[in-house]
């Protein structure tokens, strides 16, 4: 039989008993410097990117267990695939994530951008998934993860996707001009928030995965693991780790999602202090159910998009020329030089409400008859 013990000690200047579980000398430490600091009782849902990994996700798992605190694994499913080496190691650990509660979610299937990526220097790092990519990714993370959890999966009571570098629902500033600049989508408004919530009702990436039943979460708690080096830090590094997290933490919105990684190795120490030394300063760790029920503060600022917004996307419009296709009314293409307009390399001319064959020009964007913005206006 295993016990665990605790650490129980009074932060004098805070007033609080503090149940540590772990590491008690080194969250002493840190406790103690943060003695000047205001923290309100904010929630918090932890997620993981990127896993699983053999080395580390079990040590985070069982504290975890601990705690009793539930995340999200957001898994990148290519560690599922038969060809990886360590699959049957990866499948067992999500099949464990699952059975302690957690929240099974796809990362997708390759690491990599579903739509542009650009670093902070204007450079363009990837141009994008193609749409019937997109589908391929799609299908292969669900197929992959369905099969780990003999078709648990898909029976969960959430279905989330979080897009690798949230690329395809949360681009930057920089990234939604230059899809303005090559025609990809114009925008009627100029502030970037503004932009974005058109980007993200418009958003072919979004499309794709709200037609296999996915919502997307983001984060709006960032803890910069993916700065550090996947090996452990030393302790001055780890103290500020955790000090950073927990002042942002402490000072962030009432209901923040948290982002991690279960391949740092730093995780396996900061994770379990963090949750000790953020819940004896007011902080309470929720499930991914709990979150859902007190989404709307998420939706409003974009971290959490859900498969009934992202389905209300396309407008009349679209849905107006569609159903004059189906009634087999004839729509001639109409030459315009306006803002809305798509550029046929084709003809050379720019059009606009256009249906073709194969594509529709719909507010300066060509999209193909396959696309699910096109399919959702098909009754």
């Amino acid at each position: 039989m295993k016990f665990v013990m605790f650490f129980l000690f009074t932060a004098s200047a805070w007033g609080l008993d503090c149940t540590i579980r772990g590491h008690e000398e080194l969250s002493a430490e840190i406790l103690n410097e943060m003695q000047d600091l205001s923290c309100k009782k904010n929630q918090v849902h932890l997620t993981f990117d990127d896993g699983p990994s053999v080395a580390i996700t079990p040590t985070i798992l069982k504290e975890l267990k601990t705690r009793n605190v539930k995340a999200t694994f957001f898994i990148t499913t290519t560690n599922l695939s038969s060809q990886h080496p360590k699959a049957l190691l990866h499948k067992k650990i999500v099949q464990d994530e699952m059975f302690d509660g957690h929240l099974i979610a796809s990362h997708g299937h390759d690491h990599s951008a579903h739509a542009l990526r650009m670093n902070a220097q204007g450079v363009v790092l990837e141009k994008g998934f193609t749409q019937k990519e997109r589908e391929y990714q799609i299908k292969e993370s669900m197929d992959l993860l369905n099969s780990a959890t003999s078709g648990k999966f898909s029976k969960q009571d959430q279905l989330l996707f979080r897009f690798p570098y949230g690329r395809g629902a949360m681009p930057s500033p920089a990234e939604l001009n230059e899809m303005e600049n090559n025609g990809e989508m114009t925008f009627s408004a100029s502030g970037y928030a503004s932009r974005l919530k058109e980007y993200q009702a418009r958003s072919p990436s979004l499309q794709t995965i709200a037609g296999s039943g996915f919502s997307h979460l983001g984060w709006n708690h960032d803890s910069h693991d993916s700065s550090l080096s996947a090996k452990m830090q030393d302790r001055s590094v780890l103290k500020k780790f955790i000090l950073s997290n927990l002042k942002s933490l402490c000072h962030g919105p009432s209901l923040q999602v948290a982002l991690y990684h279960d391949i740092k190795e730093i995780n396996q120490i900061a994770i379990p202090a963090i949750i000790d030394l953020g819940q004896c300063l007011g902080l309470r760790f929720i499930s991914a159910d709990e979150m859902k029920k007190k989404k709307s503060s998420l939706e409003k600022d974009g971290v959490y998009i859900s498969r009934e917004f992202i389905q209300k996307a396309p407008v009349d419009k679209i849905s107006s020329i569609l159903e004059k296709l189906s009634l087999g009314m004839k729509i001639d293409c109409v030459e315009e030089e306006v803002d809305q307009s798509c550029y046929s390399q084709q003809y050379g001319k720019r059009y606009t409400h256009c249906a073709g064959s194969e594509s529709i020009c719909f507010e300066g964007k060509w999209y193909s008859r396959t696309d699910p913005i096109v399919q959702g206006c098909i009754k």
